[in-house]
């Protein structure tokens, strides 16, 4: 059995305190008004997997209702077999005039123009042992949405907890966020390691 050095690597109870205290402080920030400007009253837009801050799952967007909900017609389909066959368990975002999403059992982040369905960018996650164990192993519903300074930053929690942020309007890993995973095939900013 291998001796933990007091001072060396955390306790997975302490790591566990760390990050529950991490999502406590991220829960509030709506409250505290850091997130505030993103939205409105009238926002057709889609910042969280339930719609807003406060979990409402409503939009104000009127233009289809049961009157001309027959009269829709498909403008376009998104195929995401490249990331391999997996259903399509996601909950789109739609903030900035791009849908978010994750696809495939990596759960790798795509942005796509709502308009046309072309895919503007795609992060493709590292293959690493955590994922191939993972007890989260093809899961994951969407993503998370912030601006900082005036800048969209798309957040993704892998499979293999790891927390990464992404240029909303890029899709690079965001610089200066987090710091190097020792794991081959990341990059060298834009994630954390929850573990």
């Amino acid at each position: 059995m291998k001796k933990r050095s007091p001072l060396g690597t955390e306790s997975i109870a302490q790591k566990l305190v760390r990050f529950s205290a991490l999502a406590a402080i991220a829960g509030l920030l709506p409250q505290l008004g850091f997130s505030q400007n993103l939205v409105t009253d009238d926002t057709v837009e889609w910042y969280t997997q339930s719609g807003d801050y406060s979990g409402t799952r409503f939009s104000h967007a009127d233009e289809i209702n049961a009157d001309n909900f027959d009269e829709l017609e498909v403008a376009w389909e998104w195929d995401g077999s490249s990331f391999g066959g997996y259903s399509g368990r996601a909950t789109p975002t739609y903030v900035d005039g791009k849908l978010f999403t994750v696809s495939g059992p990596r759960r790798n982040v795509v942005a796509i123009d709502p308009k046309t369905g072309e895919t503007l960018w795609s992060y493709r996650l590292p293959n690493t042992a955590r994922w191939e164990y993972s007890m989260r192993a093809s899961y994951g519903k969407g993503i998370a949405y912030s601006r900082i300074d005036g800048r969209g930053v798309v957040y993704i929690s892998t499979p293999g907890f790891f927390l990464v942020a992404l240029d909303a309007e890029t899709g690079a890993p965001l610089e200066g966020f987090g710091g190097q995973v020792p794991v081959e095939g990341f990059p060298e900013t834009g994630v954390v390691d929850m573990l």
